[in-house]
């Protein structure tokens, strides 16, 4: 009792120690996990000249146009990653940011009434069958009106209408961002102005005819062995020319790939699961012993497969010339009912079946009533039925034309969704193997003349009648059962221990690469790995790796393990690392090698060409004594290329500043050192009146004036970009 009442007597002092506890341990983690309630930019994806976007916010953009994407275009949508949605809605933010406050500058806007003007023009907003006249059937503003009217009551009742009206907003907004942006661009455009002088300076400048002469020394003319650098040299050229050298933040990489591949005991355990399938299966279940049957002996090969088989069970015909080596040989000659295998075909292993042999034909003439409906992925883009009501549709129209085919052509005429062959009573003529699509084509050729029936495809619900066949070709219909070659769970979980164990020991070492080596592993390098990247060279796509490298709490010579795809493990190390701007001399120091040798030969050659020229000056006793043949060559002022020798945009400069009969050089090239003279000029003729060339020239400025703005207003924004914590 005395030990409780010393308790009781001290509770507010254990309260206040608990307390303190507990908040030294809710600190430790918020300072320690970078969640600190000081840092205000947790949560922001990147800020442009003081707007900042939170990534909630960007987050419900990207699934918006992601959801906008899958609606519009399915397969696009398919090839798009997360990542490469952030780099396109960071563009967007941008945009509108620097967009936004020129609008402001400039007294731009977009009323209600312009807005609605907009939206009502709009060919896809007119083109809707909602918002026609029930009377006249012509596009009604007031139908549209009334649309907007009717969601808007709803949108508390009737989650269909909130969502509708959600996306109406969407529209407006994207209408009236567009609209302003057009206004904008309008604006820059209209300040463009060519003068009639620079235009007929431009003109006469693209159309004077020079001839040049001219000779060159080429620098490959000098091997670089005989080029001596010393590190002085190196700096001293990096030092002068570091604007040439910039780059944005990058990272390097050495890296272990561990293939996860199946093993000799993975395959051979995969074919005698195979085999036992050739033999009955005998199966003690809590003392009951039940029988399956063979792959031999099923009722039902397609069930059978379906149940074994890692691949989708198809059942499909082939002739002898649809068969690879050796099947086709072995095949043909075969009774239904054989089967071949285990045998390995495109990384699986397959028993397949003769389930049928048929006579299939050559071609077929055959008609057809297409019934579509709204999702149908190549349907008619109008059609407004539900899939069951098309389906209630077909069923009905397929009961009368079985009971009279007769009926067959005017039906399709009148219900047909497929507007070619339905005015034609649904008549597609005859038609070779692989010239429909997969559904329609298997009805036609491995059903018999006269079977009126039904199949599905992306264009809808296909009603067919097989009119006629001609030829016959014996196809065998094989049914398999593949199973896909892969490493068992055992060998995965080997391939895992030798990469981790890996990971451990150069952890251990100063140096990865010769840990690699020594382990009897191929280290491999990965450079310039910026920090939205998605595909490693060597690995493939792992933005995880990325995102690591590029954690804060990442350093040089960290190590880490990855998996790849489930295909492979990984184990990676940061090698380097290159900040935003002026890149170190080091990391481009075989760059200024290169410059530095090519300035060494610029050097010789310009004295070896001097000492010929101190002799005798003109151009040909220049070449005589350099064993050179003088060239000539044609140019105006977009002449890019120098004739023999390839692009020296120096040259052709200079050349078109040249007086005729005058000489110049040595001239320092990209590729060589050259000696040039001017022999002759046919001046442009003259124009009465230039007006074409300033449009012309207006034109090709105001088509690039939208993406050079943009361009402009980036560079000169402040921007912080933080998407690689969150994408």
């Amino acid at each position: 009792m005395a030990t409780l009442e010393r308790i009781r007597q001290r509770s507010g002092f254990l309260l206040i120690v608990i307390g303190l506890a507990m908040l030294a341990f809710i600190l430790t983690d918020l300072f320690s996990s970078g969640n600190s309630m000081f840092r205000g930019d947790i949560n922001i994806v990147g800020e442009v000249n003081g707007v900042e976007i939170d990534v909630r916010e960007f987050t419900q953009r990207m699934d918006q146009r992601q959801t906008l994407l899958q609606r519009q275009n399915p397969q696009q949508f398919s090839g798009i990653s997360r990542t490469v949605l952030a780099d396109q809605m960071w563009r967007e933010f941008q945009e509108e940011v620097l967009l936004e406050s020129n609008y402001d500058n400039l007294g731009l806007a977009v009323n209600n009434e312009e807005l609605f003007r907009r939206i009502t023009s709009n060919p896809q907003v007119r083109s809707q069958a909602g918002f026609q006249d029930q009377v006249t059937g012509q596009f009604s503003p007031a139908a549209v009106r009334n649309y907007i009217s009717q969601i808007k009551q709803n949108v508390n009742n009737d989650p269909q209408a909130a969502a509708a009206y959600e996306q109406w907003i969407n529209f407006e907004n994207g209408t009236r961002e567009d609209a302003l942006r057009n206004k904008y661009l309008y604006a820059v455009r209209k300040g463009i102005y060519m003068p009639t002088s620079l235009a007929q300076a431009d003109y006469k400048r693209r159309n004077e005819l020079t001839t040049l002469q001219y000779i060159g020394l080429e620098f490959n003319s000098i091997a670089d062995s005989t080029i001596s650098v010393e590190e002085s040299d190196l700096k001293r050229y990096y030092s002068e020319h570091k604007s040439e050298y910039t780059s944005e933040e990058s990272k390097s990489i050495a890296f272990v790939s561990f293939n996860v591949e199946a093993s000799q005991g993975d395959r051979n355990a995969l074919k005698d699961e195979l085999k036992s399938y050739l033999s009955e299966q005998v199966i003690n279940t809590r003392g009951k012993v039940d029988t399956l049957p063979s792959f031999y002996n099923t009722e039902n090969d397609s069930t059978y497969a379906v149940g074994r088989s890692d691949l989708p069970v198809q059942g499909s015909y082939f002739t002898k010339e649809e068969l690879s080596e050796p099947l086709d040989s072995i095949l043909m000659e075969k009774e239904v009912g054989y089967i071949h295998g285990p045998y390995e075909e495109n990384s699986t292993y397959v028993l397949a079946k003769i389930s049928d042999i048929i006579n299939k034909p050559d071609s077929v003439k055959a008609r057809h009533i297409l019934i579509s409906y709204q999702g149908a992925a190549n349907g008619q883009s109008q059609a407004t039925r539900a899939p069951q009501e098309a389906k209630v549709l077909a069923d009905s129209l397929l009961a009368i034309v079985k009971e009279d085919s007769t009926q067959f052509g005017a039906i399709a005429q009148a219900n047909s969704d497929d507007p070619g062959s339905g005015a034609k009573g649904g008549a597609l003529g005859w038609f070779k193997p692989g010239a429909m699509v997969p559904e329609f084509n298997d009805f036609c050729f491995y059903k018999e003349k006269g079977t009126v029936g039904m199949a599905y495809s992306q264009f809808g619900i296909h009603i067919i009648h097989i009119q006629d066949q001609m030829g016959a070709n014996k196809a065998i219909k094989l049914t398999k059962i593949a199973r896909v070659i892969e490493a068992s769970d055992a060998t995965r979980d080997s391939i895992y221990d030798l990469a981790s164990n890996f990971a451990a020991k150069a952890n251990d070492t100063t140096d990865f690469a010769t840990s690699a080596i020594n382990n009897g592993y191929n280290p491999r390098p990965a450079a310039e790995i910026t920090p939205m990247q998605e595909s490693i060279l060597g690995i493939g796509n792992n933005r995880e790796i990325v995102r690591w490298m590029y954690n804060e709490e990442t350093e040089l010579g960290d190590i880490q393990l990855f998996n790849q795809d489930n295909n492979a493990f990984v184990v990676v190390q940061v090698t380097g690392a290159a900040p935003e701007g002026i890149a170190p001399l080091e990391d481009v120091k075989d760059d200024v090698r290169d410059a530095v040798i090519a300035e060494k030969k610029a050097a010789q050659l310009t004295k070896k060409m001097e000492e010929a020229m101190a002799a005798n000056g003109e151009i040909e006793a220049v070449a005589g004594a350099l064993s050179l043949s003088v060239k000539n060559q044609g140019m105006n002022f977009a002449t890019s290329n120098l004739q023999g020798y390839g692009s020296e945009p120096v040259v052709i400069g200079r050349a078109s500043s040249l007086e005729i009969g005058q000489t110049a050089g040595p001239i320092v090239g990209d590729r060589g050192v050259y000696l040039i003279k001017v022999s002759a000029r046919n001046p442009a003729a003259e124009l009465q009146s230039y007006e074409s060339e300033q449009i012309r020239i207006e034109t090709n400025i105001a088509n690039e004036a939208p993406t050079k703005v943009l361009e402009s207003l980036k560079n000169s924004a402040k921007v912080v970009d933080n998407r690689r914590k969150f994408f």
